[in-house]
């Protein structure tokens, strides 16, 4: 048992299965285990007693997370985002994090959804109206129901609105340490799309919903102290900001290209990482410029923060947040070297060291499997599990015939 877990968790034995399906439930034929279907075993399972929530307002039941331990905890999404914090915390540093969430809600049930197409669906409002007033107000009854569900299961929230785009919410969940930030953003997506459902309504956290509307992001707020000081922090530097944290920034973009994939885990992910939406599409950091993948938010020592803007709201959270304070860390580490912060568009920029994002999940994976830097930091055995995953899921998608492609070739070709 890792040095980290508290006393009291259970161990149990629970089906291997689940670290080879996709996300239909079908197994990935080149799993972690190289077993065929019917050859999975159990494996040891950790619950973790500390982290019960209820489930609902105004019932008994709780809600517990798990992770796997033993031969299987090197793969497990949690057990990754521990090995990252403990080379942080190897170094004196103490990670604290928060996620914002972006969501989309339609007034469509589970079986609507399958029997209309996707023109057919009614989003919870019309049109964009970020940050509306009216439409928060209009919604109140919804709000509160949000606002008690998350203060019920111990999820604090910062902020919640509306966002850009039909039926769009985002709420931020507030910061504090980073596993406990990572075990929040699980909890929340879970409970949301449950109550939703309860609600009579579909909630969706994909990166990109329609080509036409903004995508959802799941940006992920940052800092890191030594001895409860913010090391980012530097009342003598120019914006406050420390060689600490310049370090930090340098390799989460020197890494941005190589670990894309964790924070842009899917096919979708990729629709949402294109100009004009405020989402990054090159590495790229800024004083307060959400065009940027990493944009700093210059504040007093308890606020003084950055912002990873490349992860969308379909994130895994464990190994989004492993990426970017992995990268971080590694920048530390390597002493890395900070060009100056973009000032405008960062999708418009033709800087010297301007490069693209990868284009789409298969670039991203060949990527990550290749990188020595990965393989140090997430293990050998991880990155070619998840390497293996997202190949599947690439290729899951490529031979399928798209209403899109019916409309556009079936006549005129």
């Amino acid at each position: 048992m890792a040095e980290d877990i508290p006393d009291g968790d259970r161990i149990i034995r629970f089906s291997e299965a689940v670290l080879a399906w996709d996300c239909s439930d079908r197994v990935i034929p080149a799993s972690f285990t190289q077993k065929p279907p019917s050859a999975f075993g159990d494996a040891e399972l950790r619950i973790l007693l500390g982290t019960g929530r209820p489930v609902s307002i105004g019932h008994d039941q709780c809600l517990y997370l798990a992770e796997f331990a033993g031969a299987h905890e090197s793969i497990c999404p949690r057990g990754v985002l521990r090995k990252v914090l403990r080379r942080a915390a190897d170094h004196g540093y103490n990670c604290t994090a928060g996620f914002e969430f972006e969501f989309m809600l339609f007034k469509e049930s589970a079986e609507t959804i399958d029997n209309k197409s996707f023109d057919q669906w009614t989003p919870l409002t019309r049109g964009p109206f970020g940050y509306s007033l009216t439409r928060a107000v209009a919604n109140k009854e919804l709000f509160d129901e949000i606002l008690a569900l998350c203060e019920n299961a111990r999820l604090p929230l910062s902020g919640l609105h509306f966002e850009t785009g039909p039926g769009v919410i985002e709420a931020s969940l507030r910061h504090c340490d980073a596993l406990d930030a990572a075990d929040r953003a699980v909890f929340f997506k879970s409970m949301i799309k449950s109550w939703a459902q309860t609600r009579g309504m579909m909630a969706t956290f994909m990166a990109k919903v329609s080509e036409n509307w903004p995508g959802q992001s799941g940006h992920i707020h940052i800092s890191v102290s030594v001895d409860g000081r913010n090391a980012f922090y530097d009342s003598e530097s120019s914006q406050n900001i420390s060689k600490t944290m310049r370090q930090f920034i340098g390799g989460q973009l020197e890494y941005l290209k190589d670990f894309c994939v964790l924070a842009a885990p899917n096919v979708n992910s990729y629709k949402r990482l294109v100009p004009g939406y405020w989402a990054p599409i090159c590495p790229s950091w800024g004083i307060d410029n959400r065009s940027c993948a990493v944009r700093v938010i210059p504040g007093d020592p308890a606020a003084h923060r950055l912002e990873y803007r490349l992860s969308g709201a379909d994130v895994n959270p464990y190994l989004a947040l492993s990426c970017a304070i992995g990268s971080g860390i590694l920048g530390i580490e390597e002493n890395a070297v900070l060009a100056a912060p973009i000032v405008g568009d960062a999708s418009e920029q033709k800087y010297p060291s301007f490069e693209r994002l990868p284009q789409d999940l298969s670039e991203a994976t060949s990527r990550f499997a290749q990188s020595a830097k990965a393989i140090d930091l997430f293990g050998d055995r991880f990155v070619e599990a998840f390497s293996c995953s997202r190949r599947w899921e690439w290729q899951a998608v490529q031979h399928r015939v798209t209403e899109f492609e019916r409309q556009r070739y079936f006549e005129i070709i």
